[in-house]
């Protein structure tokens, strides 16, 4: 019996519990029974596309996000995730017009012109990537997620200074979160991810296999708008050995990437070395 009763709230609350926990299988099954309850709920709606979007199913959360925005036309957030599953999907025209919707009615939302940077970013529109992120910093303070764009944006645009000072900044935001939570896999990821972007493969695969130690099997991490699974920490070990000129090592991590998911994009690459 779930606290509360038997309610479209009830089950909303728990979905949220578990979507927290990194439990998005069970996330979607309270989730989705909320939704049955209610059709109206469309907060409900909007964490199970959430759900679906981090659980790979970007299609599927797309047509539900969509479904909410219907109903609800001025919910950012469903509009923000909204914007990233079509990212997602490579459909950068209508991601932009998402983030652009949401400037038009609040010009100084830094999270739509982190998106927008985003689209650039993948367009490969470095100096516009920079500027939009920039501005993202400007609005929106020193986030992890905004210094880690703008520090791989400005790397490709091929000014290493500014490169090299926000993905420090980010680093150093990566530090804090670890000496809180050591024994949380999180902050050893997202390390490996800044050391990656700077280049340096060696400390890059250090702070992955740190990561790889402590992270659930099963479970679904996601923390400062970077989403991985333990899959994905053994893709990105991959590529570092890859980079290291680890020829052999590289292949086994994609044999281990194959066997758990034999459709991972980065584990055929990697086996097939």
């Amino acid at each position: 019996m779930l606290f509360g009763g038997e309610t479209a709230e009830s089950y909303h609350d728990e979905g949220l519990t578990a979507m927290m926990k990194g439990d998005l299988d069970r996330a979607v099954q309270f989730l989705s029974r909320a939704t049955q309850a209610d059709k109206t709920h469309m907060g409900a709606f909007h964490q199970l596309g959430r759900c679906y979007l981090r659980l790979g199913q970007v299609q599927r959360a797309a047509d539900i996000l969509s479904q909410v925005l219907s109903h609800k036309p001025d919910m950012i957030p469903a509009r923000l995730d909204l914007a990233y599953a079509l990212i997602a999907l490579g459909q950068m025209d209508a991601a932009q017009d998402q983030f652009r919707q949401i400037l038009n009615g609040n010009p100084e939302n830094w999270r739509a012109h982190l998106g927008l940077a985003q689209v650039c970013f993948n367009e490969g529109r470095y100096e516009n990537a920079v500027a939009l992120a920039s501005a993202a910093r400007t609005q929106g303070g020193a986030a992890f997620s905004t210094l880690f764009l703008l520090g791989r944006a400005a790397k490709r645009a091929g000014n290493a200074m500014l490169s090299e000072e926000v993905l420090k900044a980010a680093l150093a935001l990566i530090d804090k979160s670890v000496e809180l939570t050591p024994d949380a896999p999180e902050g050893y990821f997202l390390r490996g991810e800044v050391c990656f972007a700077q280049e340096r493969y060696a400390p890059a695969l250090e702070q992955y296999r740190a990561a790889e130690d402590r992270v659930e099997p099963n479970k679904y991490y996601s923390v400062f708008g970077e989403n991985f699974t333990r899959v994905d920490v053994l893709a990105k070990r991959g590529l570092c050995l890859q980079r290291l000129g680890h020829t052999e090592g590289a292949r086994e991590m994609g044999r281990q990437i194959l066997a758990v998911n034999p459709e991972h994009p980065a584990g055929k690459t990697l086996a097939a070395l």
